[in-house]
């Protein structure tokens, strides 16, 4: 049985990992986590004895996430807090309906159905019911940390594809808070700098992620989540803010808010640093500790938005139309890609055979730009005409328009007369240049800015500024990426780019053959 949600009713956290290995073959979205209360008594009530004040639980909370980060990492677990802090809640209330019951030990059929009638409020009608037996229960012990209650936190942050780390630090907010929690999202102002910043998801969407969790975890909170553009956010002017929640990563930062607060004649906040938790299973060009970095790195080569179900050539190829920046590691993917099965177009060398003497290119080329760009020998000398592009963009729309539709119709003779399953064609301008009519999926490579200028220098034997206008004369990383389906970076060692297309293309496979059975029923 699978199912969208669960949710595990633990009475023995220390040993959750018992469970959470099994737990993931049954659920596949979201999977909620309610403390038991009295451990002997595990239909009671939800407080437990030893805890007399919510931060008591950071301890357990944390045990909990750091087994969910080895275990079930792909599954979005929340931990319920409702239940915990309050000793007048009656019942567990979730956002999403929940299809699975789960306790980690055995109970009684009249116990189980009495608890799920009394205390769980948000069921479907046909849920069902798993144990599964974590074992002999290990207390827990005291957290001795800071038991103060603050009537407004804040913090902040990126907030990219929430992950186990962010949960952490707002539920340790949650925890510390009896009123007020605000939290500051950076805007894309706040991105530059930030590794794969192209693939932050949209501003809004974060905020929306991070109210939904609180308001799952923790809804009797008032929550204030603000996009903020610059490390100070809303802490710099709010004088009832009391307590700033940080990482180890951002522990300086929060000394420079209490300085600016004190410039600005407030009160300092308290402080309180969460330690992050260790990435269980890192690669080598990956970050140790759970970060939204590594989340964005694993979503290379993976499908970032849905494919239309119709093939643009019904009885030809799939078209893989493969564009990114210069000096973006076009070709090397390309070339890639041809050793996995595929048919290549290289666009550029297409370009450059219909510059040679004879063809309808060449004499336009003559006509618009004047015989300066001929060499010696009568060809044209793409380094002068380059010259001339690069540096103007009216010379360039000109070239553009003589060039684009040619290369378009050779393109799409090519396509047409191929006996390949997969056509990849490769182009720096197909976005630009409105060729994505002949694709059936967009993939994009993309690598930072200074990498381009350095590649470029390299390559062309460029000036920075020869290198820097031929780049700003193009799309930017992050239009690239809006119009792609699937984007890789090059940044690091060739074999890590080959892991991606390795990804991208078994993927690939996989929706084609999905495609071709629909097409059999």
């Amino acid at each position: 049985m699978i199912v969208k949600t669960g949710l595990l009713i633990v009475s023995n956290p220390k040993h959750i990992g018992k469970v959470l290995a099994t737990i993931k073959t049954h659920v596949n979205n979201t999977l909620y986590i309610q403390l038991l209360s009295a451990l002997q008594e595990p239909f009671g009530s939800f407080q437990p004895n030893i805890y007399t004040s919510s931060p008591k639980f950071s301890k357990t909370i944390n045990g909990i996430y750091s087994q969910v980060a080895y275990f079930c990492e792909e599954l979005d677990v929340r931990v319920l807090l409702s239940g915990l802090k309050y000793n007048n809640l009656t019942s567990i209330n979730t956002q999403r309906p929940v299809d699975l019951v789960i306790f980690d030990k055995p109970h009684q059929k009249e116990d189980i159905d009495a608890f799920i009638k009394k205390k769980i409020n948000n069921i479907t009608s046909k849920c069902g019911i798993l144990t599964i037996d974590s074992g002999e229960f290990e207390p827990e012990s005291v957290n001795n940390e800071s038991l103060k209650i603050y009537k407004h936190t804040v913090l902040g942050g990126t907030f990219d594809r929430l992950h186990i780390a962010h949960k952490l630090l707002l539920t340790e907010a949650a925890l510390r808070t009896n009123s007020k929690i605000t939290v500051g999202v950076t805007d894309d102002k706040m991105l530059e700098g930030k590794l794969l910043s192209e693939l932050v998801e949209p501003l809004q969407k974060r905020i929306e992620v991070v109210k939904d969790f609180l308001m799952d975890i923790n809804g009797e909170l008032e929550t204030n989540v603000v996009p903020i553009s610059d490390p100070m956010g809303p802490t710099k002017n709010d004088n009832t803010m009391e307590l700033l929640i940080v990482s180890e990563e951002t522990m300086k930062g929060g000394k420079k808010v209490n300085e600016v607060r004190l410039s600005n004649k407030l009160k300092p906040l308290d402080v309180f640093c969460v330690k992050l938790i260790d990435e269980p299973h890192p690669s080598k060009n990956e970050e140790t500790k759970i970060s939204s970095s590594t989340s964005r790195m694993r979503i290379l080569g993976t499908l970032l938005k849905p494919v239309e179900n119709k093939m643009i050539y019904p009885k030809g190829p799939y078209v893989i139309g493969l564009t990114g920046g210069i000096a973006s590691g076009k070709s090397g993917v390309s070339n890639y890609l041809q050793t996995l099965g595929a048919m290549t177009i290289n666009c550029d060398l297409l370009a450059h055979s219909l510059y040679k003497p004879g063809e309808l290119c060449y004499q336009k080329l003559i006509e618009t730009f004047g015989k300066s760009i001929l060499t010696e020998t009568g060809e044209i000398n793409r380094k002068i005409l380059g010259g001339i592009v690069f540096s103007n963009k009216s010379e360039l729309n000109k070239l553009n328009s003589i060039l684009w539709p040619a290369i378009k119709a050779e393109v799409i003779k090519k396509i047409q007369t191929s006996n390949s399953q997969v056509v990849v064609v490769e182009a720096a301008v197909l976005l630009a240049a409105g060729w994505t009519d002949c694709c059936d999926e967009i993939w994009t490579t993309i690598v930072p800015k200074d990498e381009a200028i350095k590649r470029l220098q390299s390559r062309n034997n460029l000036s920075v500024d020869e290198a820097k206008s031929r780049l700003d004369a193009q799309m930017s990383n992050r239009d690239y990426v809006k119009a792609s389906h699937v984007v890789f970076c090059t940044l690091w060692e060739v074999e890590y780019t080959r892991q991606q297309v390795d990804k991208a293309w078994g993927l690939l496979m996989g929706r084609m053959d999905s495609a071709k059975l629909r097409e059999k029923l």
